[in-house]
């Protein structure tokens, strides 16, 4: 007769089963990922992640045979030059529109610098200052008439 062992009524500890990623994980990530991106100012990695998106859904909707050509078309179409004058034209129009603007807020605050120059300097109208005997502002003499 072979030996039973005795039974203690206990079991053996179940190992806890890792759980996996799944799709809400995922989800979870990447809308961190792209909040991050947005955070720090990364429009071209948004831009670029818009756009592998779109060629995904695009691709997912159309039909098996139509796919190869699709592909084909948009890999074409980044090969060729007509793909780096879109966004090249678009950042020069971007800074050629940020140099007007900063020109015209640059000419604003030389205004109201050179209005307040004015004021402290010759403030004679005023009364409150009196004439300057010798003035050196910029390594020039200011004359008087005193």
């Amino acid at each position: 007769m072979a030996k039973q062992k005795k039974r203690t009524g206990r079991t053996a500890p179940k190992k806890k089963k890792e759980q996996g990623t799944n799709f809400a994980d995922v989800v979870i990530r990447l809308t961190d990922a792209l909040y991050d991106l947005a955070q720090t100012g990364n429009l071209i990695g948004l831009i670029l992640f818009g756009f592998i998106v779109w060629v995904f859904y695009v691709t997912y909707k159309l039909p098996p045979e139509v796919v190869a050509g699709f592909l084909g078309n948009i890999g074409s179409f980044i090969a060729s030059e007509s793909f780096y004058w879109i966004p090249l034209s678009s950042a020069l129009a971007v800074s050629v529109f940020a140099n007007f603007i900063q020109a015209k807020v640059y000419r604003s605050h030389i205004q109201d610098l050179s209005e307040h120059r004015k004021y402290l300097v010759h403030g004679l109208e005023s009364g409150d200052l009196k004439p300057l005997g010798k003035h050196h502002s910029s390594d020039f003499d200011v004359k008087n008439d005193n």
